[in-house]
Parts: C-alpha cells; sequence; structure tokens
C-alpha cells in the first residue's frame, strides 16, 4: 500500500481546505499556480467548492475522493481546485450561478468544470459513487467530461461562452424607483407563502429566514397587518419549539428537513444564531413575552461559550457530524436522560421534550417541545436540572467539530446581536462580547487599515469583501448606538468610505461583491439566510446619513435601491432586507439626539429609547466628556452642547419636538398615537 502524503492544501489555513489535505486528488487552492497549470497543461478544471459543515461535503469526500482509482483518474485528467465557499464567495457565488443555469438547482458540494479560462460547461452538486437516487456515479460524470473534453473540444469551449454570457448578463441599467408598493408586494409574496399551521415559508426544507420576519415585523409597525405580525410569532414559536433548536446547549442548527421544525440539519452556523437572536430580541420588545427573551438569551449564551475565539471574535460553525454519526450528539434515549438527569427529573423531562422509547431519529429522540406537554410551574425546576444535567452529559460524547475561522462578516452580524440584548438585559456580558469581536477584528483581521475575510490558524488573509463590511459596519453601528462611543462611529464612517471608493459601481449604483475579477466582477442583491451585502450597505447608508448628517451617504443608498429596483419587482420575497432599506427610505427615519452632562444621565434616556421596538430610530448620544470628538463626526449636535440637565431632541420627517427635559417627557414624545 503506498504511504500517504499531504497534498497542496496542507499549507492552508482554512479548516475546509485542511479536511482534504491528505486526500489522495492533488488539490491545488484557487490560485495563480492552479490557474496557470491549467492552461499550460490545457486540461479543463475540475471546481469543487464546500464548506466545512457541509455533510454531503463530508460524505462526497469519504466516498470520492479519498478514493484511489477515482483520485488517479481526476489528477491524470484535470487540475483539481477546492475551494472553502466561505473565503471566496465570489468564487462560489459566480459558480453556483452557473450550475444553475446549467440544470435549474444548486447547492453543496458544488461540482463544476471549467475550460482552462474559467469558464463553466458541465456541472453539479453532490455525486455518489455507484448510481443511484436517479443520478450518475461520480466516476461516470467524470469519464464524461473528459471525454468531451478530448473528443468535442469546439461544443465545450461553445457552451463555456454561452452559459458565461448567460450569468454575466448585465441587469436593467436605468434602475427602477422602488416606491411604497413595492413593500406591499413584499408583504403580499410572504403571506403567500407562509405555513399557518407549523410557521416559516414554504415546504420543506425550511429555512429560518430571519430577514423575512425582521421585515415582516417592520411592515407590521407601519401599517398594523395583524398577519404580518401572527405569521413572525407562530414561526418563532414552532422554531423555539422544534428540534431546529439545541434545547440543551441554545442556539439553533441550519435548517429543518421537514415542514413542521423537528428534524433538522444539525450543523450550526455563527450567522443563523447571530440573526435569529436579534429577531428574537425585537421580538420580546414588539411583544413584552419573557420567552423569546430567553431564545435570545440561550442562543447568545450558545456562541458566548462554545463559539469564542482566544482573545475575541467568535468561529464560523459547527459541524453536523462527529464520529459517530449525524445527530447522535445532540440526540437522546429515556435510559440516557434517566441515567445524566435522575429518574425523578429525567421523567418529567422526557415527558416536556418528548424522549421516547420508540424515537423519532434512527431509534433516538431530536428534543422538542412535546405538544400538548405544556411543563407546569413545578416542572420548570425540574427541566432546569435536567438541562444542565444533560449538558454535562453531552459535552463528554464525541463532538462535532469546529470551525475556527473567524469571519468578519459573520462576526458584525454577532456584534449587532449581543449589542441588542445588551440594550434589553442588565447582564453585561453582552455589551462586553460585542466589544470584544469588534476589536479583535480590527485589531487582527486588518491590513494597513482595511478589513480582511477572516483569521485562521493564527493568520488574518483574503481581501475583505462587501459583505465583511458591510455587515461589520452594521456591527459597528448598532454598538455605537448603544454605547455612545465616538470610536465606533468613527470607524463606522472611515470603513464605509473605503467600501464607497473600492467597491461602488459609480455609473450604475450598487456595490461589487468584491475587487476580484477572477472570474468576474459580480453584483448581488439577494437575501436568503443571510441578507446580501448590497442590502445592508443600503441600510447603513441611510443609518449614516441620519447620523452624521451627510446626505451623499444618502445618495448612495437610493443609488443602491435603484440599481436593484427591478430585481425587487422580479421577487420581492426574495429582497426583504433590501424592502428594510426601502421602508427607511419612503417612510422616514425619526433621529434621536440626547445630550448630558454625564453617562448616569445619557443611559436613563437611552433606555427608555431602546425599550420599544422602534425600526426607524436612529440614536446619537454625547456627555460632556465625548461632545467634542463626536462634534467632529456629526453635524447633529450643533447648538445641541451638554447642560447640567439630560435632554433629548425628537426630530421627524424635517420637524424636531421641544427638547425633552426628563425620561417621561421623552416618553410622552416616543409614544404612536392609538388607533
Amino acid at each position: 500500500m503506498p504511504e500517504r502524503r499531504p497534498n497542496r492544501l496542507s499549507k492552508e489555513k482554512s479548516p475546509y481546505l485542511l479536511k482534504h489535505a491528505w486526500n489522495p486528488v492533488d488539490w491545488y487552492s484557487w490560485g495563480d499556480e492552479a490557474l496557470a497549470k491549467a492552461k499550460n497543461d490545457n486540461k479543463p478544471i475540475f471546481l469543487s467548492i464546500g464548506y466545512s459543515t457541509c455533510h454531503w461535503c463530508t460524505v462526497m469526500e469519504r466516498e470520492s475522493f479519498e478514493d484511489a482509482k477515482t483520485a488517479a483518474f481526476i489528477n491524470k485528467n484535470f487540475i483539481p481546485i477546492k475551494v472553502d465557499r466561505e473565503e471566496r464567495p465570489e468564487v462560489d457565488a459566480y459558480y453556483m450561478g452557473a450550475v444553475q443555469a446549467m440544470t435549474g438547482g444548486g447547492g453543496w458540494p458544488l461540482t463544476v468544470f471549467l475550460t482552462p479560462d474559467l469558464k463553466p460547461f458541465y456541472g453539479g452538486t453532490y455525486f455518489p459513487p455507484e448510481p443511484r437516487y436517479g443520478m450518475p456515479s461520480f466516476m461516470q460524470v467524470l469519464e464524461f467530461v473528459s471525454n468531451l473534453w478530448k473528443d468535442k473540444r469546439e461544443e465545450v469551449t461553445a457552451n463555456s461562452q454561452q452559459v458565461s454570457a448567460a450569468i454575466s448578463a448585465p441587469g436593467d441599467s436605468r434602475g427602477v424607483e422602488l416606491g411604497r408598493e413595492a413593500l406591499d408586494d413584499g408583504y403580499a409574496a410572504l403571506a403567500a407563502s407562509y405555513d399557518p399551521e407549523h410557521g416559516g415559508f414554504g415546504g420543506a426544507p425550511k429555512f429560518p429566514l430571519p430577514g423575512s420576519l425582521g421585515f415582516l415585523l417592520r411592515y407590521n409597525y407601519r401599517t398594523g397587518k395583524q398577519l404580518a405580525l401572527d405569521a413572525v410569532l407562530k414561526t418563532l414559536d414552532e422554531m423555539a419549539a422544534g428540534g431546529i433548536r439545541d434545547h440543551v446547549g441554545g442556539g439553533f442548527h441550519r435548517y429543518s428537513t421537514d415542514r413542521v421544525w423537528l428534524v433538522p440539519h444539525f450543523e450550526k452556523m455563527l450567522y443563523d444564531n447571530a440573526l435569529l437572536a436579534k429577531v428574537y430580541a425585537d421580538a420580546y420588545l414588539v411583544t413584552g413575552k419573557e420567552d423569546y427573551a430567553d431564545v435570545m438569551k440561550e442562543t447568545l449564551g450558545w456562541i458566548s461559550n462554545e463559539m469564542k475565539a482566544e482573545g475575541g471574535g467568535f468561529y464560523a460553525a459547527q459541524d453536523a457530524d462527529t464520529e459517530v454519526g449525524e445527530g447522535t450528539y445532540y440526540t437522546w434515549t429515556p435510559a440516557e436522560v434517566l441515567e445524566a438527569a435522575g429518574a425523578t427529573d429525567g421523567e418529567i423531562f422526557c415527558r416536556v421534550y418528548g424522549v421516547t422509547k420508540t424515537g423519532n431519529f434512527d431509534g433516538r429522540s431530536i428534543l422538542h417541545r412535546a405538544p400538548g406537554e405544556e411543563p407546569t410551574k413545578g416542572d420548570l425546576a425540574a427541566v432546569g436540572r435536567a438541562k444542565q444535567a444533560l449538558y454535562r452529559t453531552r459535552i463528554k460524547r464525541p463532538r462535532p467539530a469546529t470551525d475556527t475561522k473567524v469571519m468578519t462578516s459573520w462576526n458584525g452580524l454577532a456584534i449587532s446581536a449581543f449589542a441588542a440584548a445588551a440594550r434589553i438585559s442588565d447582564d453585561g456580558t453582552y455589551l462586553r462580547d460585542a466589544e470584544a469581536s469588534a476589536n479583535f477584528i480590527l485589531n487582527n483581521v486588518t491590513k494597513e487599515g482595511r478589513l480582511l475575510r477572516r483569521f485562521a490558524g493564527g493568520e488574518a488573509a483574503l481581501e475583505g469583501t462587501l459583505e465583511d463590511c458591510a455587515f461589520f459596519v452594521q456591527g459597528l453601528l448598532d454598538l455605537f448606538e448603544t454605547t455612545s462611543q465616538p470610536r465606533w462611529l468613527r470607524e463606522s464612517i472611515r470603513l464605509t468610505r473605503e467600501m464607497v471608493l473600492g467597491l461602488e459601481d459609480k455609473e450604475a449604483g450598487g456595490f461589487y461583491l468584491s475587487t476580484d475579477r477572477v472570474p468576474a466582477m459580480l453584483k448581488e442583491s439577494y437575501d436568503g439566510p443571510t441578507p446580501s451585502g448590497n442590502s445592508v450597505a443600503a441600510l447603513n447608508l441611510l443609518r449614516l446619513s441620519e447620523l452624521t448628517g451627510d446626505e451623499e451617504f444618502r445618495k448612495i443608498s437610493e443609488r443602491i435601491l435603484k440599481c436593484f429596483g427591478s430585481e425587487v419587482e422580479r421577487n420581492p420575497s426574495g429582497h426583504t432586507v433590501m424592502l428594510a432599506a426601502l421602508d427607511l427610505k419612503v417612510n422616514g427615519t425619526r433621529e434621536i439626539v440626547i445630550t448630558a452632562p454625564d453617562s448616569r444621565g445619557l443611559e436613563e434616556m437611552k433606555t427608555e429609547v431602546f425599550r420599544r421596538f422602534s425600526p426607524e430610530n436612529v440614536v446619537l448620544g454625547a456627555t460632556r466628556e465625548s461632545f467634542g470628538d463626536l462634534s467632529r463626526l456629526t453635524a447633529l449636535l450643533e447648538e445641541r452642547k451638554p447642560t447640567a440637565k439630560a435632554r433629548a431632541f425628537v426630530c421627524q420627517n424635517f420637524t424636531c419636538k421641544l427638547p425633552a427635559d426628563s425620561v417621561g417627557a421623552l416618553r410622552a414624545q416616543l409614544e404612536r398615537p392609538k388607533g
């Protein structure tokens, strides 16, 4: 048996690429070496894109990339390139578009075959080692593509040019001005796909869509449409009760394989949990229901307890699989529960969380709040004790691997979530975690002041993309409104100006995903499980315009909305975060400037502002100590120097109320009229 040797990926830092470092496939990473080799040898490129916690990526590696015969065929006939989609979103987005254009579907692992000049001509997703599921085997695909390249080169080249032209076709360069009717269209599209029985949108599989839920909360706030609020609360309730939630360790799995939120795909992503924690926080503000605050706290608790990097920052994800199979880490038998929690507490826990002898997942039970088994007050203490006991037992099991990349973009989302929690909780750890993450990125994941994309293996690398800047700036803006510290506003302005300088399409509007022109310059607007960089940038720019008084920020935001207007009109439910920006544009913001002699007076006023759901608010707070620094960043403090008493200046629709010099006076100005 030949000695196994590491391939080129052993020099990489990405945990996903390192997973493939001992494959017999002669992998290259994406870069000049691989592209030059393809052109020099005139071989097609086999491009495989995935990510560390992808279940079917792991399966395909085990079945095909570890197979010596398959690897030998790949090495002889192709230039194999492995890409971590989280490191190179522009490469993933371009070739995902190609596979969707060729096959009508997509996903990961993404399998694409390219000409040496990077034009895609054949692709798919997972292929099994033997023909099954109505799919050819991976070896059959490799042989077919190899023969195509050898025998029908001209047809391959022509087809690749057609595919490239289709996915690179420019949109409506004239742009479309969006009005309030687009908000109504977005609501109508979501209402049409809403599942009133189980919550969520559409059928199986069901993804948490925090952007859609956040838009519906805004829409209900603006219009009073009860269905918009009902859809959000029903979805949050069903997810919180379902198996998609980790009832022992906190947080949520990536998606549900069924309509009822019971059987999840067990990977856990930082971005899902950050976005969902923020939605649960907003739902708490809307309803006052403590259950929503509890879910937020448990979700952020998982991030803080299990995903925190040394020195600050948060890891990217946890895997779905362990050495004993997918889901085993999170599932239980009655005997395991009773052994961990004791007979009395264990029996109550099994009843409340649906743990049975037959199980609901390969003979084991995925924890979920069993229908009709609401715990009594007497049960709650027992359930709490049992959860702690089960957690202590669970962490001794073979654990899912953690992808320890610190992603700038996803840390921005986490900062927003922790800042939101700090506003509604007396727990100071939320603010400390938010600030630690922000400081980690600024101190460790930058180069000459510019954001980089990720930190892994002690190394920061890869030029920051649009979503890195947009998501991170959003986190800094939320941190600034929460703390009123000038540094966070100053960094928000600086990074946004760099983004405009480096990534804006000055002619048509909107921002490119990155400056990388290989394979193409892309602009994206689709809001899926995560929002698009352009949508978040549009929101940031409107907020910055209000916070600073700089109208240029507003104009850039309006160019984004116009640039993607036709796409929003075609698919409003796929642009819900963009619609949130449109909501701010057409319905306006409420500017709240608070000045106070010291932080105590400032915080009392801000606490009153933050105790209600008011998505139109932008909040600028200054004390005598911070007034000078902030005055250099914003025009809003002119003639508003702090006096001996805290004052709040509330302005909306170009009209300002009289200064409120007490919490009660501010409350009266913030209350919305009835009816």
